[in-house]
């Protein structure tokens, strides 16, 4: 599975507006809960089970790239938020750089396989510098679709 398959538009927020690691959680699900009209409920249920995964240990992969992740009952599929901040943000990586861009990959408790296969496809895309500089430069969420399309 590759990202831009399950890709959309109403899920990608640039830019962020969140300048701390709880806050870029919270913003990413909100962004989440709205394009996907999430009840309270289920977005607090989603909420709790990234801070519950963060808690584990970072999902800050380095190169300023971020993939918090998780799994929840609260969704029925896989779905990702892609985030984008001017402001370059302390996610406690393992490079010690600040996190500008942030991958949010939420997917149903039965969906083990497709969670590893788009966490793979967003650190297999992000791999190349040149595309986290064109990344980070993008101004709208159709910029950064037409980015992954190419």
């Amino acid at each position: 599975m590759n990202l831009i398959d399950i890709l959309e538009e109403d899920l990608i927020k640039v830019p962020l507006v969140s300048t701390t690691k709880e806050d870029v959680l919270e913003e990413l699900v909100d962004v989440l809960a709205e394009g996907k009209n999430f009840s309270m409920a289920q977005r607090d249920t989603v909420l709790e089970a990234v801070v519950n995964r963060e808690s584990l240990g970072s999902t800050g992969i380095g190169k300023g790239i971020c993939i918090p992740h998780a799994q929840s009952d609260a969704i029925d599929s896989i779905c990702v938020v892609v985030g984008v901040s001017r402001v370059p943000i302390d996610f406690d990586s393992p490079d010690n750089l600040k996190s500008k861009l942030f991958f949010l990959v939420v997917a149903s408790v039965g969906a083990a396989s497709a969670h590893v296969e788009v966490l793979a496809s967003i650190a297999r895309t992000c791999s190349s510098g040149v595309f986290r500089r064109m990344l980070e430069q993008c101004k709208s969420s159709k910029e950064v679709v037409q980015l992954f399309s190419e």
